[in-house]
């Protein structure tokens, strides 16, 4: 049995227990960077709302044997649990940009991975990623989540893409604010060690105050250029997932480009998640000409 039979007879089971007036479908769904996880979409008769439950790790569990129905009680439970805020959500004010506009900020990602996504998204290409317009929606019972952007919403809302990135660049700072720490911090409050165990001391984790689809903060005006007229050297920057950015001082270390290059493609190989991987590729901010570059490649940044 493949995962999408597993699907089709997992629907039935869900449908058997909600009852006749739920409607409920299998489908494939476009991840970050095009990865593929399947899911089901519940609907109650009436309702607008459909909250998509993630089946792949259930069918691992069916897998490794455990029964159908004890994953049914499990999906029907999620189901009840999510379906619940999501039906009361007011969406009203997305239908106006007045309302939206102090919501809009952007994740990076990367702009090969994901080129079939991207094509009806309003997106600014930077070297080989892509800035993805987003709108925060905050909601008191499941917290706070995201809804991207797409050319039909800027049709909705009748502005331009100029418009709509230029009130981006204006609130994204102000939304999801840059946060800079030191690696060795970040290490010591993993670790728990309080000894000065890590020779890290100059390289920087730079995201936004959630951690959370913050590697594109380190493109906020002014973030790079503080870091590099503090060390008074140009910046080498890896791209640790979509996440974060690590931000290497050139004047600090001695940098092998292929090396720090291959330690990426294995990093990315081996420990980053498909979904979170944001590039292979080394850059470098060159703070005489305030430009971003892919190391080794010196392609200019887009504007």
């Amino acid at each position: 049995m493949d995962i999408k039979e597993f699907g089709k007879m997992l629907a039935a089971e869900v449908k058997d227990v909600l009852g006749g007036d739920y409607h409920i479908e299998v489908s494939e769904v476009v991840k970050n960077n095009g990865v593929i996880r399947n899911a089901l979409a519940i609907r109650k008769e009436g309702e607008f709302v459909s909250p998509t439950i993630y089946i792949d790790s259930f069918f691992e569990d069916y897998r490794n044997g455990v029964m159908l129905m004890s994953i049914v009680k499990d999906l029907v439970k999620m189901y009840h649990a999510s379906s619940v805020p999501a039906a009361g959500m007011e969406m009203d004010f997305f239908r106006d940009f007045s309302e939206v506009s102090g919501r809009m900020y952007y994740k990076l990602v990367n702009y090969e991975k994901n080129k079939v996504s991207l094509k009806d998204i309003p997106y600014r290409k930077i070297l080989d990623l892509a800035m993805v317009p987003l709108c925060r929606v905050d909601n008191d019972i499941i917290g706070s989540g995201n809804i991207t952007v797409t050319n039909t919403h800027l049709r909705m809302w009748e502005i331009s893409e100029e418009e709509l990135w230029e009130n981006i660049k204006e609130n994204a700072p102000k939304l999801a604010p840059v946060k800079v720490r030191g690696l060795a911090d970040v290490l010591q409050r993993i670790t728990g060690c309080e000894d000065d165990l890590f020779p890290v001391c100059g390289i920087y984790v730079v995201s936004n105050e959630a951690d959370c689809l913050g590697a594109g903060a380190a493109l906020y005006p002014g973030v790079l250029k503080g870091l590099a007229e503090d060390h008074e050297c140009d910046l080498y920057i890896i791209p640790s997932s979509i996440h974060e950015v690590l931000v290497l001082p050139d004047s600090e270390f001695g940098i092998d480009v292929n090396n720090l290059r291959s330690i990426i493609n294995e990093v990315n190989t081996s420990t980053v998640g498909d979904e979170e991987i944001l590039s292979d590729n080394l850059y470098v901010y060159h703070s005489d000409s305030d430009r971003l570059l892919i190391a080794d490649n010196e392609e200019d940044i887009a504007s």
